[in-house]
């Protein structure tokens, strides 16, 4: 019914004499078969999009087994998958891309305002930190916007540190959130540190036997917004920017 919806026309499907359930008649691959929820066995190892591999001894925990009675397939079925490894794959832009949109709909959500930009990096596994670019309209808001961000469907679970800049910064382009870094952020007053909240069993940062809790951090690279005086920018001259750029290739630079 949702694929349906989505395409705009019903999806053709056939009665399987196995399980009895309606299947995609035009799938490249079918698994047909059935899961006993008591049949628990362990599985892996197996790479992860962390770079490290999972279900190695001391940290597999059993899983539900698929037993499958038949396999349908086309005449010469493609079989899609994505590689897992070190940023940056196939799988962390997926990630990146798909949890980009839920926290920032997540957020807008949440009635939080001033939001510009939202990016999770697939250096970070697409996952892992988060990036807001938010206009600041009163005191505390980029607080409001990190905790917010934290608290939400997307980042309460596996995300652990919010980066806010200002609106000035675009979330995805890490040179600038970096300067912001460097320049806007504070450590003592611009930190906040999440004790106890939820993690996620593939995070090899904790220890095997504690990973379904961990912390989470807040760095707030926002010039205050109840600041009477606010660092003041440079700008480069646009002419001159223009003139020296007209004359890039004579000075073997192009």
């Amino acid at each position: 019914d949702v694929i349906g919806a989505l395409r705009g026309e019903p999806v053709e499907v056939f009665t399987s004499d196995v399980s009895g359930l309606p299947l995609p008649a035009h799938a490249e691959i079918i698994l047909d078969g059935y899961i006993d929820p008591n049949d628990l066995r362990e599985e892996g190892p197996f790479g992860e999009y962390t770079g490290y591999y999972s279900g190695k001894t001391g940290e597999e925990w059993p899983k539900q087994v698929l037993h499958v009675q038949r396999v349908w397939r086309r005449r010469k079925p493609v079989f899609y998958a994505t590689s897992v490894g070190k940023p940056i794959t196939d799988t962390h832009m997926i990630q990146s891309l798909n949890r980009t949109a839920t926290l920032w709909t997540d957020l807008l959500a949440a009635g939080v305002p001033g939001i510009r930009s939202v990016y999770l990096p697939p250096q970070g596994g697409g996952r892992f930190w988060g990036i807001v670019s938010v206009k600041t309209m009163y005191p505390g808001h980029s607080m409001h916007v990190a905790m917010a961000a934290h608290s939400t469907t997307t980042g309460h679970y596996g995300m652990k540190g919010v980066i806010v800049v200002d609106e000035d910064i675009p979330a995805d382009d890490i040179d600038r959130v970096l300067w912001a870094l460097a320049v806007r952020y504070d450590p003592y007053r611009s930190t906040e540190i999440i004790k106890r909240a939820r993690s996620t069993p593939l995070d090899p940062a904790l220890p095997i036997t504690e990973r379904d809790i961990g912390s989470k951090i807040i760095m707030d690279a926002t010039i205050p917004y109840e600041w009477d005086r606010k660092p003041e920018e440079i700008f480069l001259d646009e002419e001159t920017v223009r003139k020296v750029k007209a004359r890039w290739s004579d000075f073997g630079l192009d």
